[in-house]
């Protein structure tokens, strides 16, 4: 892989990460040298995008010294798969390009989700705009540290309206905020800021709430 980010960096293009698995899914060792070379290449990612947890996620990278600077966006993105207490959902991604010199950044992703209980109910495929991220979460853009201030809005707000629609979110509408305690969302802001597998710090910053 670095091979080919050293290419796109020697010639001025943008990559995008495409796998099954998040990064902090990942063996400790894989997961924390996958971390560097996201912190050597931040300029050229302009995104990376995951799969296999089945809910809609993301996940924020911080700077290795700067611990505070989000450097790269990775979106965990919905499965159509419902596994358990999850509705169904896809999700598609409004991206810059199509010009030169394009940032290739993504700039708003919609997510649209089939209802289950009501899809089973009246027999019918019920298909649902579930929501578009920028407008869903106050949003002027989508760059790391955007994602970044997201966080420490829902952080600074913890009962807040913002984190209740993130749990919405991430069960794809199949439960609701009021179902996510304190414990619950401390949790998902934990995964949030979590690049890492085995990483004993990357929540230090989120308070217990208790």
């Amino acid at each position: 892989m670095i091979q080919w980010l050293q290419y796109a960096e020697d010639h001025g293009e943008k990559v995008h990460i495409i796998a099954h698995h998040p990064p902090r899914s990942c063996l400790a060792a894989f997961s924390w040298n996958f971390h560097q070379i996201i912190n050597r290449y931040e300029n050229t990612i302009a995104g990376q995008f995951y799969g296999h947890t089945h809910n809609d996620e993301f996940i924020v990278f911080y700077d290795e010294v700067d611990k505070k600077r989000a450097v790269s966006m990775a979106y965990v993105t919905p499965s159509l798969t419902p596994q358990s207490f999850l509705n169904p959902g896809y999700r598609i991604y409004t991206m810059d390009g199509a010009y030169e010199n394009s940032s290739y950044w993504v700039l708003d992703h919609r997510t649209v989700i089939m209802n289950l209980t009501a899809t089973n109910m009246y027999n019918r495929t019920i298909l649902l705009n579930e929501y578009e991220a920028r407008d869903a979460y106050k949003m002027e853009n989508l760059f790391p540290a955007d994602w970044d201030n997201l966080i420490q809005r829902m952080q600074n707000d913890i009962d807040g309206p913002l984190m209740s629609s993130a749990y919405q979110y991430y069960t794809k509408s199949y439960a609701n905020g009021t179902s996510c305690n304190r414990s619950c969302r401390r949790g998902l802001l934990c995964n949030f800021k979590t690049a890492r597998s085995d990483d004993p710090h990357a929540c230090d910053s989120i308070p217990s709430y208790y």
